[in-house]
């Protein structure tokens, strides 16, 4: 008898994110109405409720959506086993302040950013709140995994892994929160040689 193939959940239809981000660049995030959206998505306005509840939620999927696929290209650059962990981490913080100034030069996602942190939306939950605190929870993790790395080559301070990943983020906020993001690249490489001193082992 033949097996009955695996149904497997239908994805939100990417078109839907990028009709909402076309409509927010045309109309503004204040004048787009859902109806906007759901005519440039060709779907009916009662078939976006399926997916989101307001147009505030579809901007904070946006944004989602860019942060996983910046999340993404940077997850590429700490699994590069061919560069010392150090030398990842170096390119991992250039990398990350580079893409959140890539992002920011885009107005509408800079806006609608800026909306999600400024904590304007319905609240916490999927797709909205915690959007920055599941990217910030990734690349932790990356930085994590980077100082095991680091501690097994008896290049890195001992300790636990996650606590000094914290401390990184922690020390490298200018150079992804947008709301500090430095401007100037000499501070930026300053910052980015002292956390990868502070993490050696020399730095202790």
């Amino acid at each position: 008898m033949r097996k009955r193939p695996e149904i497997v959940p239908v994805p939100v239809p990417d078109r839907l994110l990028d009709a909402a981000l076309d409509s927010f660049r045309r109309l503004g995030l204040q004048h787009t109405r859902v109806e906007d959206i759901a005519a440039a998505a060709g779907m009916a306005r009662t078939a976006i409720y399926r997916f989101y509840p307001n147009k505030r939620a579809m901007g904070a999927a946006v944004v989602a959506r860019a942060l996983l696929a910046d999340e993404a290209r940077l997850a590429e650059l700490a699994r590069d086993h061919d560069r010392s962990p150090v030398a990842r981490l170096r390119n991992l913080l250039r990398a990350e302040a580079a893409g959140m100034r890539t992002l920011l030069a885009d107005r509408c996602l800079a806006a609608l950013l800026a909306d999600l942190l400024a904590g304007s939306g319905p609240g916490p939950g999927p797709g909205h709140g915690d959007v920055w605190v599941q990217h910030r929870r990734g690349l932790r993790a990356h930085y994590a995994a980077l100082v095991r790395n680091g501690q097994r080559a008896g290049r890195f301070r001992t300790g636990n892994a996650e606590s000094l990943a914290q401390t990184v983020e922690d020390m490298t906020r200018p150079l992804h929160d947008p709301r500090l993001l430095l401007e100037t690249g000499t501070r930026e490489a300053a910052l980015v040689e002292a956390v990868a001193e502070w993490l050696e082992r020399r730095g202790r």
